[in-house]
């Protein structure tokens, strides 16, 4: 069992009024596969605001989307500053858990989180066909650029 949600920004909201991400964010709820071990998957604005998302139970979404969008933030201006251009995709290895938080365009990411017991080509082949159908759902165009990759490993 999990939790899934559409963020409207608490706003009623016919289908000829969704916004492109909107749009988007309706069919990345019916991609996830939430058999699949994964602990969360949230599709959010740069921001940290919450497009839509599944999570497993338990997990504090307000604080995993706000985390999320200070992560990815943080790893960019690290990486720039050490002269390095911005990374489309970062992987994170923790404890026992492993997250991917992928660029969708300049105003969205992807962000997915997972045990270590579930293999990373798993995580990585579910980020990949969730992000195609995102920019297959949104009529802005996302950047079709081959992913560059930030690694960044936390040992506990």
């Amino acid at each position: 069992m999990g939790h899934s949600s559409l963020g409207t920004g608490g706003r009623r909201m016919s289908r000829k009024s969704l916004s492109a991400l909107e749009n988007a964010s309706l069919s990345f709820l019916s991609a996830i596969d939430t058999e699949g071990g994964l602990d969360a998957v949230l599709f959010l604005r740069r921001t940290g605001s919450v497009l839509a998302s599944w999570t497993r139970e338990g997990i504090r979404l307000d604080v995993v989307s706000v985390m999320a969008a200070t992560m990815l933030a943080s790893v960019d201006t690290i990486v720039e500053a050490l002269g390095g251009p911005s990374s489309r995709s970062i992987s994170v290895a923790s404890g026992d858990r492993q997250i991917v938080a992928t660029k969708l365009g300049s105003q969205a990411f992807l962000f997915v989180v997972a045990p270590k017991t579930v293999s990373q080509r798993y995580v990585r082949k579910a980020v990949r066909e969730l992000a195609v159908r995102l920019a297959a759902a949104s009529a802005t165009s996302l950047e079709r650029l081959e992913p560059r990759s930030s690694k960044v490993e936390a040992n506990h």
